[in-house]
C-alpha cells in the first residue's frame, strides 16, 4: 500500500480568508452594538445618581423629568433623545407598597449595520427613587 509522506498539515489560503471574513464580521457587530451599550450604562447611572439623590422621594414628576432632560443633554445621549422624540422613554409610577416612586427607563436602539441587516436592541431599567441603587 503506498502512503503519501508530504499530506498537507495546517489551514489552506481559503481556509484562512474565511476566518478572517469571519472576524472581520464579528468585529463590524461590536463596533456598530458597543456604543448603543455604553450609552445604556449611562442612562443607568444617571438614573442610579437621580434615585440617590436627598430628598427626591418628595419631588414632584417635573422636577425629575428635568433633571433627567439635563442628563440627557449633558451627556448627549442621542439614542435615548432619539427614542424620547418617538415615545415616552422615563415613566414615573407609585410603588404598590408604601409611598415610594420607581422611574423606569425603557426604549430601543435599532440602528443599520451591514447591507439591508439592522439590529434592534431592547433596553429597561427601573430605580426605586430614594434608595442607593447599584
Amino acid at each position: 500500500m503506498n502512503t503519501n509522506k508530504n499530506k498537507q498539515k495546517g489551514a489552506t489560503f481559503i481556509t484562512w480568508m474565511i476566518v478572517a471574513a469571519i472576524g472581520i464580521l464579528i468585529f463590524s457587530a461590536a463596533l456598530k452594538v458597543g456604543p448603543s451599550y455604553l450609552e445604556y450604562n449611562s442612562v443607568r447611572s444617571m438614573m442610579d445618581s437621580i434615585a440617590a439623590e436627598p430628598g427626591i422621594k418628595g419631588k414632584n414628576k417635573r422636577y425629575i423629568y428635568g433633571k433627567l432632560d439635563k442628563y440627557i443633554n449633558i451627556n448627549a445621549m442621542y439614542s435615548v433623545e432619539k427614542a424620547m422624540a418617538k415615545q415616552k422613554v422615563f415613566k414615573i409610577s407609585p410603588l404598590r407598597k408604601g409611598n415610594g416612586k420607581r422611574l423606569t427607563a425603557h426604549y430601543e436602539v435599532r440602528k443599520h449595520w451591514l447591507g439591508n441587516l439592522s439590529y434592534l436592541i431592547d433596553f429597561k431599567y427601573s430605580v426605586i427613587l430614594g434608595e442607593k441603587n447599584s
